[in-house]
């Protein structure tokens, strides 16, 4: 580059550049001299752009061939096998649709006995001794002051005398623990106990196990009696008879796939139907199907206060039954009275929200005039600042814990955040506060963190009563707002912050934004105090921004990926999502379910016709998105477990690192240290990981996750994800431990082009190309232009290891999550080679150019290849296919001594010789000033 002003060269070309240009002016100019170049551009010019060349040396390809032709070899003797297999299983799933599986299941359970008389006895006799036990007595009084044990007789007539029911009723008045219980009792005192068999669906795993150790409790039994719970590898089932199993939504829909007609089942409860949970109304759906088909089956339909007409009306204007009822009078605060009370003092010189100010004052100004009088002027100050409301001065919320504990009389308090992260700041500022007055508060408290993801054990903590002289703190997110009832909360405190995803079908990017609570959520928070006393709740949010708020959440169906349902629905025979979805009470759009086929067909879950493939049967019974579940079941295969569960993990929870103000570079360079240069966020983890164990053996943990900005319980919650991974890998055989560390599992795992790969498979087809990487002079971070398969600019986001750095090895990339915001950005990214791409890819043929042949994938990347290496390699995609079929239908791990190893050893012949093969796109460097058209 010429440095004197007069040219810019650029690829051995030579442009007079105008004089008197400066700054912006020259990025235009540059602009518009490449668009003039583009519309100059001669038409008989090829429109396929040929990238490196991945031909293979002959030595090598020889070595490939010979691994191929033993592996071949070895599968002779199975071909026969693995076909009968393939009819016998498999295309059962394929031919039989609903109707037929129902007429199946009739079938197969026309000779089910549903009573057993002499059980029903002794049932009668057992009811009559246990209600003369004094503890039995004593907790049905307490029973008996919840206000659905005042209408036990009406219940029960009501659900005997129609098919759906559908309970309304208040958080907290006790529908959940008692209508069962009324039920179950009610039949053995008919004499009919033995063919009753309740079943009450959850939204949580947590709610499941608390509401049935609840009941269990009040029946004085253990749990595994009467009583019992079901959720996701982990099970205290109750007796087969007369019983109340409590298990989540998804547990009872994976049970549909063997018994669609529930003939295990008498009663059905949906519970919590109001938050309208994916799950919830795909089972809804299900049951407009089902009900016909079992007339004696009772479902009773259970939801909050909201909305309630919408679920009568989709059941054909079914029986809708309320209890009226509260427990305790609860005192409704807003910001302005907490502001006024606490006297708390924002500091404005922080204003992290600046990009709110235009809307925040928009909102509050006029508001704040009618107010004028009503509260001190200061007060109207502090409400006029963005972060005066929710949770960002984590400091605040601290503040108004204190001044409870200092103002108020004893009773729990419940903090409602966002979600984990905040969570996790506001214990850390409570449990080792800096301020005085966190410090003489600080032994008093006892301070719990509840969160859907932490282990069953911590969850079941959060219901311990303090001891005398302390005070109980639950932070929890939504999950507490409606599942999970903690008997001694006085006090909540509802910052009015919640996470939600968002999908934007149009560019079929899905994210998990935090946003402003509901109306109904308010409502249902403000339930949660007031169970043992009256109660106060304060809203950490101004009446004005309360008068903006929504009614109610938009259903999780409208606004999510729609890819795990579409497999789901497959194994229950139901074929057709495109009529399918438009039954449900809120159909998605039609584009949406477009999409999950679409992106379905091209990870081979399912194929070109829309049927389930063997390995789409696998990932619907994983419970983790399918791009995941495909890679955490190559890695399997493959035997590099560890690592790529690391991955999966932590793109199904979250990174183990956390961001403090001002620290931003700080943290970059930590994980661009740990990332060891692999060009990967997702191996970073599993670098992290690694060197967490390793700090955990030389006891010095603490220090590693301070000097490394990690949260500890983040990266602990990890490692039980890896392990959940491998327990379920197991389960289907796919491994032969369920110890994810285990050696037979990781024999590969030091290999990094087959780690990258199987990355590579699992994310696809989430490619992106780096088409130029610019270095600026006098600057640290390169400039890249980007974009993704559908064409759309994209650069890796600012938290990346890529991001900013120059000299890929590769210009090919792989993510999980791109997200919209200032510009579109990669969250995560890989860096993979082409033969990674051609080997699990998708669309992969050979063709020539203007005489030069080639390799391409998805008619979207295209490599120059000779005819020789072009022809083994597609030989080795048609086996490896073959490989996994065989493997889907016989799941079993590959072993060392194996001929299926062959081909293993194959793949990573290629992928090894591929690490040598960037891209033959240059680097550029350019003055800061020639940048502004980027």
């Amino acid at each position: 580059m010429h440095r004197g002003g007069k040219s810019y060269s650029r690829g051995g070309k030579s442009h007079a550049r105008p004089p008197g240009l400066k700054g912006k002016e020259i990025g235009l100019y540059y602009r518009n001299l490449a668009r003039q170049r583009k519309n100059n551009a001669t038409t008989d010019e090829p429109k396929i752009r040929l990238g490196c060349d991945v031909s293979v040396p002959p030595g090598i390809l020889r070595r490939v061939t010979e691994y191929l032709e033993q592996f071949k070899a070895g599968r002779e003797s199975k071909e026969q096998r693995l076909d009968a297999k393939f009819k016998e299983q498999f295309r059962h799933l394929l031919s039989v649709n609903f109707e037929t599986f129902i007429d199946e299941t009739k079938e197969q359970n026309k000779d089910l006995k549903l009573r057993n008389p002499g059980l029903d006895e002794h049932l009668q006799k057992q009811q009559k001794e246990r209600m003369e036990s004094g503890d039995v007595r004593a907790r049905y009084e307490e029973r008996m002051k919840l206000p659905t044990m005042a209408y036990a007789a009406d219940i029960i007539e009501a659900v005997e005398q129609n098919q759906v029911v559908l309970i309304v009723g208040s958080t907290g008045c006790g529908k959940t623990t008692q209508v069962p219980q009324l039920l179950l009792d009610d039949c053995i005192e008919k004499g009919i106990g033995s063919s009753c068999r309740i079943v009450c669906t959850q939204p949580r795993r947590i709610s499941a196990i608390s509401v049935a150790e609840r009941v269990s409790y009040e029946r004085v039994e253990s749990l595994g009696q009467s009583v019992g719970y079901q959720i996701r590898l982990e099970s205290r089932k109750p007796r087969e008879r007369a019983s109340i199993t409590y298990c989540t939504t998804g547990v009872l829909l994976q049970q549909l796939q063997s018994d669609p007609l529930m003939h295990s089942a008498s009663v059905l409860l949906l519970d919590e139907i109001h938050e309208r949970s994916v799950e919830t109304d795909v089972l809804m759906a299900l049951l407009k199907l089902i009900l016909p088909h079992r007339p004696a089956l009772k479902v009773i339909l259970m939801s909050a206060t909201v909305r309630e007409q919408d679920f009568c009306d989709y059941f054909d204007n079914c029986r809708m039954f309320r209890i009226e009822g509260v427990m305790y009078p609860v005192k409704m605060l807003y910001l302005e009275d907490v502001l006024t009370l606490t006297g708390y003092q924002f500091d404005s010189r922080q204003n992290r929200r600046r990009h709110d100010q235009p809307e925040h004052r928009a909102m509050i100004e006029p508001y704040l005039r009618r107010q004028r009088g009503s509260y001190d002027n200061k007060v109207l100050d502090q409400l006029r600042l963005p972060e005066s409301e929710g949770c960002e001065d984590i400091d605040f919320v601290a503040d108004l814990v204190y001044y409870i504990c200092s103002s108020q009389s004893s009773g729990a308090i419940l903090v409602f955040m966002p979600g984990y992260d905040k969570i996790s700041k506001l214990h850390n500022t409570l449990t080792n506060p800096r301020s005085a007055l966190g410090q003489r508060w600080r032994d008093q408290l006892i301070v719990y963190p509840l969160h859907s993801l932490l282990p069953s054990v911590e969850q079941q903590s959060v219901f311990r009563r303090a001891p005398q002289g302390k005070r109980k703190v639950i932070i929890s997110t939504i999950i507490a707002e409606t599942s999970v009832t903690i008997d001694d909360v006085v006090y909540v405190i509802n910052t009015g912050r919640t996470k939600v995803t968002s999908y934007d079908i149009e560019t079929n990017i899905q994210a998990l934004e935090e946003c402003w609570v509901t109306l109904a959520n308010t409502q249902q928070r403000k339930g949660r105090a007031g169970r043992v006393q009256p109660g106060i709740c304060y809203n950490l949010f101004s009446r004005a921004r309360e008068a903006q708020m929504a009614e109610v959440p938009t259903p999780e169906i409208l606004r999510c990926k729609l890819e795990s349902i579409v497999l789901s629905l497959k194994l229950l025979h139901i074929d057709d999502p495109y009529a399918f979805f438009p039954t449900m009470i809120d159909a998605p759009d039609q584009k949406a379910v477009s999409n999950a086929v679409n992106l379905l067909k091209r990870i081979e879950a399912l194929d070109n016709v829309g049927q389930l493939t063997p390995l789409g049967l696998h990932l619907a019974k994983l419970p983790i998105d399918p791009q995941m579940g495909k890679m955490i079941l190559i890695s399997a295969l493959f035997r590099c477990l560890d690592p790529i569960t690391s991955a999966a993990a932590a793109l199904s929870f979250k990174s183990p690192f956390y961001t403090p103000m001002g620290q931003e570079r700080r943290v970059d360079e930590v994980k661009r240290k740990l990332s060891r240069q692999m060009r990967s966020d997702h191996l970073m983890v599993h670098n992290t990981i690694c060197a967490y164990r390793e700090s955990c053996e030389a006891h010095r943990y603490r220090d590693f996750c301070y000097s490394n900005f990690i949260s500890q319980r983040t990266i602990q919650q990890l490692e039980r994800m890896k392990q959940q991974f491998a327990d379920l890998l197991c389960n289907y055989k796919f491994l032969t431990s369920s110890d994810c560390l285990h050696d037979s599992s990781n024999i590969n795992s030091e290999k990094i082009p087959l780690l990258r790969a199987i990355i590579g498979g699992g994310l696809y087809p989430n490619m992106a190309h780096l088409c130029k990487s610019r270095q600026i002079k006098n600057r640290v971070r390169a400039i890249h232009n980007m974009s993704t398969d559908d064409g759309r600019r994209c650069n890796f986001h600012p938290s990346s290891v890529n991001s900013g750095e120059r000299g890929f090895d590769s210009n090919y990339f792989v993510y999980f999550q791109r997200q919209k915001s200032t510009a579109l950005y990669l969250l995560d990214a890989t860096m993979v080679f082409p033969m990674a791409l051609i080997i699990f890819g998708d669309g992969v043929e050979s063709g020539a150019v203007d005489k030069t042949p080639y390799i391409s994938v998805a008619q979207t990347y295209y490599f120059k290849c000779d005819p020789e290496t072009a022809s083994v390699v597609i030989d080795l995609r048609k086996n490896l296919a073959l490989l996994l079929l065989e493997k889907a239908l016989n799941p079993a791990q590959i072993t060392e001594s194996s001929d299926d190893n062959k081909l293993i050893q194959a793949i990573e012949v290629l992928l090894s010789i591929d690490e040598r093969m960037g891209d033959d796109d240059d680097d550029e460097v350019m003055d800061s000033d020639e940048i502004d058209d980027i």
